[in-house]
């Protein structure tokens, strides 16, 4: 008799929405990925100019992620409450979602620009390396300019992939990652009479980019032709800014879960960067490569976001249940091809990103611990968006805190400090935190799906 997880594959409902889910998420991933390639580009263009610029733009975008968590919190919440209301063509409702997201957005910029300023004050607080200081707090006083079109953007991408616009976001951000790279690469290294910036062209350009990028999606949305039946209808500005209390109410823990697990990550880079920058460089080619395959799970995740508000526009638990289960096991298969690669391929993965025999070697064996952790990461940002669709943001934050900062990182520095791993000893740790906060946040999804009536 075949196994009941075999039996569970071959079923009539598993296997179509296992593809259905797949097919959203390509275009999705492709996105994602293009959007990550900026980083990882920009991060190839800057170790070539050696470990103080690569150490100096490691922990800088610590900084800086840390200042834009609360909006990459709060636009999780967007896709499934647009993809419902889409669904069942609801025009006043979709209308008030729209609205209410361009006020999020401003929402967004006046929390974050002053979240950036104060990290750039306090920058001396980190003891880096001096040399790296003064390049990372240049970096970053001109990244701030950057952000209102970054925080546009997030903003504007989810609602047209809410309205399945997949693959025109994916041609979207492939053109800007063309665009992205290009300028780089003249920026950077000042190519052909361009003025020779290093890591600062990276803050300019990020900014130009996702200015052409938000533009192109406004003019997505406001053009289609399907989306008439929102535009002829009317929301009042009660309405809007009921809603867009909402997104802060349930934006707000969704972004503190995502907070408490970049600050784990942004700690063990600020205490590897006391240890030495060149242990500190290898830890940044390792966290780049990561987020490379995060971001293509973001992908896929934002497809089971969607596929969830189209259950929900029904009322429907056992669709809901097919999206969550469709998309969490889409996110650990695709990772099996990373996993493989981190594992089997080190060396030769490093090298892309430097020459220097010291940081290659480092970095060699910190790929070796991503690659363990690849499944427990696929199958953690899988489930913790499905429960952000159902709108349970406080118990997965509090579930964070304890898998990284009360687990995962105190062994972790105990490791690298007293135990002489270094940044070993760190990526242990994180380790741990996502195997444990993997299965926490499963369980807690098939809890939360057997409520739905």
């Amino acid at each position: 008799m075949p196994h009941p997880i075999l039996r569970f594959w071959k079923s009539p409902l598993f296997r179509p929405a296992l593809k259905s889910t797949f097919f959203l998420a390509l275009p999705l991933m492709l996105g994602e990925l293009s959007s990550i390639l900026m980083g990882l580009a920009g991060t190839v263009m800057i170790g070539h100019l050696g470990e103080s610029a690569l150490a100096a733009y490691g922990v800088a975008s610590v900084v800086f992620v840390l200042s834009m968590l609360v909006i990459w919190g709060g636009v999780r919440m967007l896709p499934t409450p647009v993809a419902e209301a889409h669904e069942l063509r609801n025009g006043p409702r979709v209308r008030m979602l729209v609205h209410a997201g361009l006020w999020l957005s401003l929402f967004f910029m006046l929390v974050a620009i002053p979240l950036l300023w104060i990290g750039i004050y306090l920058f001396p607080w980190l003891k880096q390396d001096p040399q790296v200081t003064i390049m990372a707090v240049d970096y970053l006083k001109i990244v701030g300019y950057s952000m209102p079109a970054l925080i546009l953007f997030a903003v504007l991408v989810n609602y047209a992939d809410a309205f399945s616009y997949v693959r025109q976001t994916m041609l979207i951000s492939i053109g800007g990652l063309v665009l992205d790279v290009l300028l780089n690469w003249l920026m950077v290294f000042g190519k052909f009479g361009f003025p020779q910036l290093g890591i600062n062209a990276i803050a300019i350009n990020t900014g130009i980019t996702h200015a052409v990028m938000s533009l192109l999606l406004i003019l997505l949305i406001w053009g289609k032709k399907d989306l008439q039946y929102f535009r002829d209808s009317r929301s009042t500005l009660r309405e809007v800014w009921g809603q867009t209390r909402s997104f802060i109410r349930y934006g707000i823990p969704s972004a503190l879960q995502i907070m408490v697990e970049f600050a784990a990550f942004g700690a063990g880079t600020i205490l590897i960067g006391q240890i030495s920058k060149t242990e500190q460089a290898a830890h940044q080619i390792a966290l780049n490569l990561i987020s490379v395959t995060y971001v293509t799970m973001m992908g896929v995740s934002t497809a089971g976001m969607i596929r969830v508000g189209q259950a929900l526009a029904y009322r429907s638990r056992v669709r809901v249940w097919m999206a969550g289960v469709s998309t969490i096991s889409l996110s650990v298969l695709l990772m099996l091809v990373p996993t493989a690669l981190f594992l089997l391929l080190p060396n030769a993965i490093a090298g892309f990103y430097t020459e220097d025999a010291r940081v290659m070697h480092l970095a060699s064996g910190l790929l070796l611990f991503a690659g363990l952790f690849q499944m427990a990461d696929a199958a953690q940002l899988s489930s913790i968006s499905m429960l952000r669709s159902l709108n349970d943001v406080k118990w997965p934050s509090l579930l964070s805190f304890l898998a990284f900062w009360v687990l995962g990182l105190p062994v972790g520095y105990w490791l690298a400090v007293h135990q002489g791993w270094n940044a070993k000893g760190i990526w242990v740790g994180y380790l741990i935190a996502l195997v444990v906060q993997a299965g926490l946040f499963m369980q807690r999804f098939f809890i939360l799906t057997s409520k739905i009536r």
